[in-house]
């Protein structure tokens, strides 16, 4: 049941002067004029006009009272949010080994003049190596990716990405060349996958147990190994920076050899799986040195904030309580406070501040903080300088198409054969992405009502679905739960490309999903949370195939029909083979026959490994278990020959 809100606005200006008139033969008798032109109503009338716009004021919801509401529902607004892009610079040869510091300062400007401030996010080495091949070997195969930039994606480690999986990449020059490290730019390529769940960036809320090892060769030299020193990828799992070291140790084959593609006419870079654990295998759009992704900030140190003066209504003299100071820049993202070189601490209110708390209240979109008034929070000396170290960007009009200009503007930064910062030549890799306004508070608050309808404890099979798909970082296929037997189950599928027939979550991932479930389960529930089974078939298709066909090439159709009617996440319908649904001999022969090139299926048979075979055919399953694809056999006559 609600709360009924009262009205505090029930009396109108003509109700408020009705009422003032009748009262006046209560104070005096000798007032009998209530004509306007008296100067006493005309004070009642002043009076009534001023209560009324005082009781308006009462009934009035304000921007500040519904910040407080959220706040007191442990929720904010969205805060705004700096774009981002990846620019690539292209230095002279002299400056070879030299390190831009992350911090440093680009300037671009879009299409209307408007010029917007970008940073670095990480130091980037330069280098005069340009990498002319990338090569990935799995199994002995060797597939050519060109100079490592594609226009859609590719799988540095194929489509398993298994331990067999090597990726090479083979450069025109010594990378390493009077530097000590090389950086490289991997842009991961999530356009084909779903946001992960919780979040908009796609970054694993666990340690990777994937492991990879990484190699260098010289032209004319052995592999030696290299030591990550800086992994934003997280093992591949997203886009960001590389920066590997030589560790001086040599890198042995590990009993594989290395293909004749991987020639000694230019140094390599490797790197092998050891260990693999991708629930969706790396795929990549580029790998690029010199590229450094930079988002819309500027970080300022020791900037003396102005003071906001105090306003007319208050008077002229110095006020003391609820001071207020601006930044130059804004929206500020984070800041340090000093005043007189004493550092002050960010509070969300005063609520909480005593007298003597050195406190204060940051406004991040509009760029100004507020001390205390003595009561609540310390107030500082009328003539204190204020200092902030901060950090400010951020807004939707940063996000600036791929042919803006781009141009660095730190001169601080020396680079050997440049003339200046200015001078060495940026291209964008993209446009600039991600910018975001501050959510208004209207949208906060119908944000915060759909997520306070979602649920908050798994009790029911849908709460657990609902739990599990909405694990920050993760992207979910598909959830099995079966809390009604003796051993309490959830069975998590991670999404996957439709052309990866067995998706698996590593260890990592399953933890993280257990964590999740583990703070809202009741005290007394014991729930098991672990990857699918699946049951692998093996497929052997004899049959005929139309007349205007010839006798192969239509292997890998037949063989993908299948594999897509039986996928978990994908299906023939979209939606994934059901948990424990078994499988008939003659839904499968019609999947087949329903290839073009297929006539008809003369016999199937079908070796199941992990389930178990009824008379008649069908293939039964366990209640949490799916089926996987291992082999198709495929044997076709054309039609006329086998009348």
């Amino acid at each position: 049941m609600g709360i009924d809100v009262p009205d505090l606005d029930d009396r109108a200006y003509d109700d408020l002067l009705e009422r003032a008139q009748k009262l006046v033969p209560a104070y005096s008798d000798t007032w009998t004029d209530f004509n306007p032109h008296d100067p006493g109503i005309t004070i009642l009338e002043l009076l009534a006009w001023l209560t009324e716009t005082h009781t308006y004021q009462l009934d009035q919801i304000t921007d500040a009272h519904r910040r407080k509401h959220l706040q007191l529902l442990g929720k904010r607004p969205r805060r705004s949010r700096p774009a981002e892009a990846t620019v690539q610079f292209r230095p002279p040869a002299s400056a070879a080994g030299t390190r831009l510091p992350a911090g440093t300062r680009l300037a671009v400007t879009d299409e209307t003049a408007t010029r917007h401030r970008f940073e670095t996010e990480r130091d980037v080495v330069l280098t005069d190596a340009e990498i002319e091949r990338a090569l990935t070997v799995v199994d002995g195969e060797v597939t050519d990716h060109g100079d490592g930039t594609v226009p859609s994606f590719y799988r540095p480690f194929g489509r398993t990405a298994d331990p067999s999986a090597t990726f090479y990449l083979g450069f025109d020059g010594n990378p390493f060349a009077g530097a000590d490290a090389l950086t490289l730019s991997v842009s991961y390529h999530d356009e084909n996958l779903p946001e992960p769940g919780g979040s908009t960036a796609a970054v694993p809320p666990f340690d990777p147990s994937v492991d990879l090892a990484w190699a260098y060769r010289s032209a004319d030299g052995d592999w030696k190994s290299l030591s990550v020193r800086v992994d934003d990828t997280e093992a591949f799992y997203r886009s960001g920076l590389i920066e590997l070291s030589p560790a001086g140790t040599d890198a042995g084959l590990d009993g594989r050899s290395e293909p004749a593609a991987i020639s000694t006419e230019r140094p390599w870079v490797r790197c092998r799986v050891r260990t693999g654990g991708w629930e969706v295998p790396p795929q990549v759009a580029g790998i690029r040195p010199n590229a450094v992704t930079v988002t819309n900030t500027i970080r300022v140190d020791a900037e003396p904030l102005r003071r906001i003066e105090a306003s007319q209504e208050r008077g002229a003299s110095p006020v003391l309580d609820g001071q207020r100071f601006a930044f130059e820049h804004r929206p500020v993202r984070s800041a340090t406070i000093t005043v007189d070189g004493i550092e002050y601490g960010e509070v969300p209110d005063f609520d909480a501040s005593g007298p003597d708390d050195r406190h204060y209240v940051l406004d991040r979109e509009r760029g100004e903080i507020t001390f205390g008034d003595g009561a609540a929070g310390r107030v500082p000396p009328p003539s204190a300088t204020v200092r902030a170290d901060y950090v400010a960007g951020g807004g939707a009009d940063a996000n600036v198409s791929g042919s803006a200009t781009w141009q660095l503007v730190d001169d601080g930064c020396a680079i050997p054969g440049a003339a200046s910062a200015a001078s060495i030549p940026v291209r964008s890799l993209g446009p600039a992405t991600g910018g975001r306004d501050p959510e208004p508070i209207d949208e906060a608050f119908r944000r915060v009502r759909r997520e306070l309808r979602e649920p908050a404890r798994a009790v029911t099979e849908s709460d657990y679905r609902r739990l599990v798909a909405t694990t920050p970082g993760l992207r979910i296929g598909r959830t099995g739960v079966w809390v009604d037997r003796p051993d309490p189950l959830v069975v998590v599928v991670p999404h996957a490309p439709a052309d990866v027939p067995t998706p698996t979550p590593s260890e990592p991932f399953l933890e993280a999903v257990r964590s999740r479930l583990r703070e809202r389960t009741l005290i007394t529930d014991r729930i098991r949370v672990r990857g699918p089974e699946y049951a692998r078939l093996e497929c052997t298709v004899r049959g005929t195939v139309r007349p205007q066909y010839a006798e192969s090439g239509y292997e890998a159709a037949i063989e993908d029909a299948v594999s897509t009617f039986l996928h978990p996440l994908y299906g023939d319908d979209g939606t994934g083979w059901p948990f424990g649904q078994p499988l008939s001999k003659a839904a499968l022969v019609d999947v087949i026959e329903g290839v073009d090139a297929v006539d008809h299926v003369d016999t199937l048979s079908i070796t199941a490994h992990g389930a178990g075979t009824t008379g008649d055919g069908t293939i039964r399953l366990d209640d949490t278990a799916l089926f996987t694809l291992e082999a198709v056999d495929v044997t076709m006559v054309r039609g006329r020959e086998s009348r």
